[in-house]
């Protein structure tokens, strides 16, 4: 696979793996705890574990990916297009962890705290 595809999945996939599981636990609640959406059933706690498990996934995989790059072009000068995917895949390898500590705390905070009630 090419040092670009790499590094841009790096770059990238965290951030819309938590993008992904944000939406989907949003939407999740609230067919759950709105009125109109409670007779459906929506089993909540499920659709955590499955969006938390598949977003940690991805951001594992890009930051995987970002390190794939980094390796491939740190004897790279700075001089693009290799300069500039070192440079990226550096910025991946930063925010690659952070992206998944997010995925994993709303997940985790999802499954614990109490859901439906008022503010």
């Amino acid at each position: 696979m090419s040092e670009r595809v790499l590094v841009w999945f790096g770059v990238l996939g965290p951030p819309a793996a938590w993008v992904t599981q944000f939406l989907l636990g949003y939407g999740v609640t609230q067919a759950q705890c709105n009125p109109s959406g409670a007779r459906w059933g929506v089993p909540i706690h499920t659709w955590t574990i499955a969006a938390t498990a598949a977003g940690a996934t991805v951001a594992v995989l890009g930051w995987l990916a970002a390190a794939a790059a980094f390796r491939a072009t740190r004897d790279a000068s700075s001089a693009p297009p290799r300069g500039r995917v070192h440079f990226l895949s550096v910025v991946a390898l930063t925010t690659s962890p952070l992206f998944l500590l997010v995925i994993v705390w709303s997940g985790v905070g999802a499954l614990v705290l109490q859901e439906c009630h008022q503010a």
